[in-house]
Order: structure tokens, then sequence, then C-alpha cells
């Protein structure tokens, strides 16, 4: 009685899950895993109908015809007759199509609503067999198909394959190639059905290691299932390259970690598969140039299949002389270590793209790509943004307005440039091959969205980090560029010493010289930011302030004249930095009077103002381009913090306040009732959850199991731009998303 229960429990969940349309709809089983629904065979022998055929079960090539009734079927590959054991030789075989049977063509059950577990030809109602003739006769391509149906016409494929040509050796090399054949052709259109595409995977895998055993010669089948658990071909092929003692391909290291029974991937690896699996790669073949080699073990390779079909059950394994590598525990670990590492450099891409307004390929996504990745990612707009960028660059760095560049986004051009949008333009012309001054990575300042910026050769490079050097020539330009300015005109000198200060630091690399000298030109075509400097400046002691101040009159000094006009801008600016306005004059003098004059040297006049302070003789050397070195010590770690851009510290933005009660709250979790809070905390300690696990605890909140998704789900938007929970078999919890909730 137990099992009639069950049984009506599972037709009742089954019902409800799958075709509820009228007789005249088709469409495909959008239960992924029809499969995981099947109870027993000998459920299904209740309903087996009583046939009188004594005629051996056939099989059918594609150039034979078959009518059976009003249906005509040309294409083949299937079993015809009354009489085909299965496996164990007691019940009959799922796939045979029995012509004796009765079928109803006045009302086809297209959508399989009457359909049972682990189906039987013999074993169905009339009126799924009217649809499943139907569909044999037809082309088999409609992807509307219940799935149901094309398992049934799957098992005797599989049963072909296995013991017609693996066993019995019935199938000649001709018809293997055209079985397979069919195979691949109805995963392409049925492949959207998981549990379809997991197991006619793993039967092209396995058929593939068969082959190999007998030295046939077929393409290499996927090394991956959709689902975890390694195929027969990613077993085999691991195997030989152990027992060869030969690195293992960086594909064969992928489909290690992807398919491990034991090993979860999280979200960004799970939702940029493909972006994944190229910087997978990339990075194996960086970190182990001659690849990874694995000491051969001792376990022996055992290749196992579970078929699709109740009719082959206790299908036999196979035993190879092989290795079994796949158990080791060591070597997988070095990979998962990897893939962790990947998974990391695209979270933010993953993040970005997780939000159902951002286009996968936008130029703001593609900016998100490691630099090394993105080569290997096609992108047109990236083509085109770096086409315009090559035809601006001929010889050496050129400023263009901001605006020109914005044009070449189109439709995705930001609106304004914060933080997060100055990433994006320099991570995308660093993609180019090109760098961008200001770099707001390096530089400490981004561009206006009316402004300029400059373009050089060579960029930054991947593994580009700023040395204390480049912050101090850094902040001493920007101070430069300021004093040089002041006069409304740029002189050459001025220009010249700026760029000897660049040229004559030998602690700066080429790269960082590259950097500085296109730093500087934007500087000394924009208008000077003083904003806040003051105040900071209101920190540092006086000794620290004359070190300041020998930098600005450096750079006055340059063109061997001050007019009387410099001098009252100097004072200004003195004043803005918080420093003596008085100490200007003086400070022109000590400038010039403690260095020695060159007997060659031309006298010229240096000051004429109001003061009456005149000098006879001003020269500059070399040791007028730096700074005393005591003096420096003191002074350029102070600079490299003080001199930072104000609307760089960007307080974020309140719309209303209601956000701001919000925010000011600290409590995220008050926007949930008291049944999705406790949910939520109990769904964040896993990544992984089944769906009966979900439903039993919604169960236990009394809570619909569809509504508390989209609930939480739609909190998570409303916080963090992202969904918390991603639906499947099984369901997973983005736990990095979780954190960044509980940090909020």
């Amino acid at each position: 009685m137990e099992w009639l229960i069950l049984f009506i429990i599972g037709v009742i969940i089954y019902s409800s899950l799958n075709k509820k349309g009228k007789k005249a709809s088709r469409r495909k089983d959008v239960d992924s895993d029809l499969v995981d629904f099947r109870i027993t065979a000998t459920t299904n022998n209740s309903r087996r109908s009583e046939s009188k055929n004594k005629q051996s079960g056939k099989w059918v090539m594609p150039s034979e015809v078959v009518k059976i009734g009003s249906y005509e079927i040309k294409n083949g590959f299937i079993y015809v007759g009354g009489q085909l054991k299965s496996l164990d030789n007691y019940n009959t075989e799922s796939s045979l199509v029995d012509q004796t049977l009765k079928f109803n063509t006045k009302s086809p059950d297209y959508g399989g609503d009457q359909m049972g577990y682990w189906p039987g030809y013999s074993e169905i109602s009339p009126e799924n067999r009217a649809a499943y003739l139907e569909w044999l006769s037809s082309e088999r391509n409609d992807p509307e198909t219940y799935i149901g149906y094309v398992f049934l016409y799957f098992y005797g494929l599989e049963r072909r394959l296995l013991i017609d040509d693996h066993q019995k050796g019935q199938v000649s090399d001709s018809e293997r190639i055209a079985l397979l054949k069919e195979l691949k052709r109805l995963k392409v259109i049925y492949s959207d059905n998981r549990s379809f595409n997991g197991y006619i995977t793993n039967l092209l895998s396995h058929v593939w290691v068969i082959n190999q055993q007998k030295n046939i010669k077929l393409p290499i089948q996927n090394l991956i299932s959709e689902k975890k658990g390694f195929t027969s071909t990613f077993k085999y092929s691991l195997a030989f390259y152990v027992s060869k003692e030969k690195p293992i391909p960086e594909k064969l290291a992928l489909a290690w970690v992807r398919s491990h029974p034991e090993y979860n991937l999280k979200t960004p690896a799970r939702r940029c598969k493909k972006e994944f699996n190229l910087l997978f790669q990339l990075r194996y073949k960086q970190k182990y140039p001659n690849g990874l080699k694995v000491k051969p073990n001792k376990t022996k390779l055992q290749i196992e299949y579970y078929p699709a079909s109740s009719s082959l059950r206790g299908y036999p394994s196979i035993s190879l002389d092989l290795p079994d590598p796949s158990r080791l525990k060591a070597p997988v670990k070095k990979l998962m270590g990897l893939a962790e590492s990947c998974t990391a450099e695209l979270e933010a891409f993953s993040r970005f793209i997780g939000r159902p307004e951002n286009s996968h390929i936008s130029l703001t996504a593609f900016a998100l790509l490691p630099n090394d990745l993105a080569n290997l990612v096609p992108n047109p707009q990236f083509q085109h943004l770096k086409k315009w960028i090559n035809s601006q660059i001929l010889e050496s760095d050129v400023i263009v307005p901001v605006e020109s560049l914005l044009e070449q986004f189109g439709g995705e051009a930001p609106i304004k440039i914060n933080k997060k949008e100055a990433e994006m333009l320099s991570n995308l012309i660093e993609k180019t091959g090109y760098g961008m001054a200001p770099d707001i990575s390096y530089h400490q300042a981004k561009p206006d969205m009316n402004g300029k910026l400059v373009l050089f050769l060579g960029g930054h490079g991947k593994d580009f980090s700023p040395s204390h050097a480049f912050m101090q020539a850094g902040t001493i330009l920007r101070l430069g560029a300021m004093v040089a300015s002041i006069d409304n005109h740029i002189d050459e000198s001025e220009v010249s010493l700026l760029k000897s200060i660049i040229e004559n630091d030998n602690q700066l690399t080429e790269t960082e010289r590259r950097s500085l000298h296109a730093y500087l030109l934007w500087r000394l075509n924009t208008p000077a930011n003083m904003a806040g400097l003051k105040s900071r400046l209101e920190s540092i002691n006086n000794r620290e302030k004359t070190a300041v101040s020998h930098i600005l009159i450096s750079v006055a000094l340059a063109d061997g004249n001050i007019e009387p006009s410099e001098i009252k801008q100097l004072e200004k600016l003195y004043t803005s930095l918080g420093l003596d306005k008085s100490m200007v004059v003086s400070d022109i003098h000590s400038s010039s009077s403690q260095k020695e004059i060159p007997s060659q040297s031309k006298k010229v006049p240096v000051i004429e103002a109001e003061t009456d302070v005149q000098t006879s003789v001003f020269s500059l050397n070399r040791e007028l381009l730096k700074i005393h070195e005591e003096e420096t010590h003191d002074v350029k770690s102070v600079l490299e913090s003080i001199f930072i851009d104000d609307n760089l510290h960007e307080e974020p933005q309140i719309e209303d306040e209601e956000s701001i009660e919000m925010v000011s709250s600290n409590d995220i979790l008050s926007n949930l009732d008291d049944k999705h809070q406790n949910l939520y905390k109990q769904l964040i300690t896993r990544e992984e959850w089944s769906p009966d696990e979900i439903k039993n605890l919604c169960d236990k909140l009394q809570l619909m199991v569809d509504g508390a998704i989209e609930e939480i789900n739609d909190w998570s938007f409303d916080h963090v731009d992202a969904p918390l929970i991603e639906d499947g078999t099984p369901i997973f919890i983005d736990l990095e998303l979780a954190e960044e909730i509980a940090e909020l």
C-alpha cells in the first residue's frame, strides 16, 4: 500500500510542476530535472498494456519507412516490434514501439500530462502514444516538444550504442557516426532541459571512451558535465596524461575544478562562465608554464555510466589498467586556489552584469575585465574606441576634450564623472594599450566632464604600482604647474624646469616618467584646483611650509625674471596655501643669492618691485632643481597626502529623507518582516541549497517559496543593486553579496 500512496503523491507533485495547457498546445517541460521525480519502473508496470505482438524487436535505420496507422515514420533510429527484453531480461525495452498497441489520434496528449515516470512505450496512454508517434513522424526538431517524448526516443539511441554496438558489435562505423550526429543534433535543440542535457552529454562522453579503447578515433567530447560529477571523457583523459607523466593541459585542469563533486564555484564563476573559463586557462598557463604534473596513484580507473533508461539498469562499469587521479586531493586543491583567485578578479564584472539593467557587452562591463582577459573577449564597441584613440595619437602625448572621448560611448556615455566613472575610463583606455592622465588610481585626480585629458602611448601596464618617488614628483609637478600659470602665461623655461624634475629623478622608472609627463601636460592645460589645500596645510609645521615655498619659488625663478604682478600672485598663492605672504620676496632672494654665480653668467634683473629690492644675478643650475635633502625628507611624505583633489573624497549621495533614515539606522534587515529576516539569516549560512531544503525552511516559516525568494531578491536589489538568491537546481546564495549587505 505504501508504494501506491507514494505514487499518488508523486503524480500530484509532478502534475503541478508540468504541463497544464490544453491538448492543442505544444511546449517543452519547464522542469529541468524531470528524471528526479521518477520513482520506480514497477510503478509504471501497473499501466502496461497487454500485447499479443510476438514479432521480435527490430532496429529501424533512417533509410527504412515504418507505417503505424496514419503515421509514416521516415527517419528511423527506433526499435519496432513486440518482443525485446530489457538488460535484466525481465521487462520490455522501454523505447520499443509496438505497432499493435492503441493510440488516440483524436486527443493526443502533447503536453505529456498523462506521462508517468521512466516512461515506456507499452506503459504510456493511447493519448501519449499518439503525440509521440506524431513527433517521430516529424523532423523531431520542435524545441517545444514535451521532453518526456524526447527521452523516450533517447532511450532507443542509448541502447543501440551501449548494447548493440559496445556489447554485441552489431553497429557499423558509418551508423555509429550517424548515431552520434543525431545525439549532437538533439543536444542543440533540447539542451535547455538540464536533465536531458546532462544525460546526453554523459552518453556522448562514455561512447567516446568506449571507442578509444577500441582504437576508434572520434572527436573528443565535452570534459565538463552541466551538473557536478566527472564525465567519462574527463576521467579517461586525466588518467591518460598522468599515466604518461605528461603535464595536465589547461582545459583538463579547468574541467577538474568545474566538475569536482566536492567543490562549489562562487557566483562570478557561474554567472560569467565564458569569462571565467578563459581567465582560468590564462592564469593556469602563467602559473604553470610547463603544465602541472601529477604522480600516478595506485587506485585503478573505473569508468561508470548511469543510463537514463530503466531498461538498461545494471549496465556494467569498465575497468581500465590506468590510475584514477580524479580521486587525488592535493593537486586539485592547487587548482581550486587558482579558481578562487580568478573568481576574485571577476567579482566586479560579475556584480555589474548581475544587475538586469546592465549589458554584458557594454563598454562599462568590458572595462571591469582584467586587461589580458579583455584581449581574448571580442567587443565591437571597444574596437571602435581603440580605433578612435589610435587616430588621435600619432607621435606623442595628445590632449583631447573629455567630451570627445565620451562621444565614442554613444548611448552608454556616463552623465557624470565620479570616482567609479573615472576608474572605468582609465581601465578602458589601459586596455587599448594607452594611458590616461589624470588616472584616478595614480594621479589622485579625475577628469572633468567639460575639461580635457591626456592620452599617452604604453599606459601603466598590468603590474604598475606607483613608487614613493612617483607620488612625490607628482605633488611637486602640481605645485609647479600652479605657479607657472600664475600670470596666465606659461613660459617654456618653466615647462623645461618641470620636465627636468621628471627626467633628473633616477628613482623613477620609464613607465613612471611617461605617466608624469602626461600628468604635467594635463596640469598645465587645466585650471588649478586649490580647494581644500589651505585647511590641509594647517596641519604641517613651519619647516615643512618653508620647503613647500622653496618649490614654488624655484619654478617662479625658472625664466630668470619675476615681474611685480607675479610677486602679487605668489603672495596670493602663499596666502591660499596658509603661508606668510611677506616671505615671498625674502624666499626669492634666498633661493637666488645662495647659489654660486658662474663667471660666464650674464647679469639679469630678477626683482623690480615696490620694495626696491634687486638682485644682480640669477643663474639656474642643477642644484636648483631639487629641494634640500633635509627639507625633502621632512616634507615629501606630507605632500603625498595633502595634495589630493577634494572631489575624490565623495560623500554618498542621499536623495531623500527616507534614504537618510535608512542609512543612518544601520539596520538594513529592518526592511524585511520577521519571517523573511529569519529565512535570510538561515540562507546565508550556506552557498548552496536544494529546492527541497528551501521548501522545508519556508514551510516552517509559513512562507511560499517563490514569493519568499522574490521578496528577498527585491530587498537585495533595493540596497546593493543585485539579487541575493540565484534560483535553479541547486539554488545558490551570493555570500559575497551578503557580506556587502552586512557592512551597510
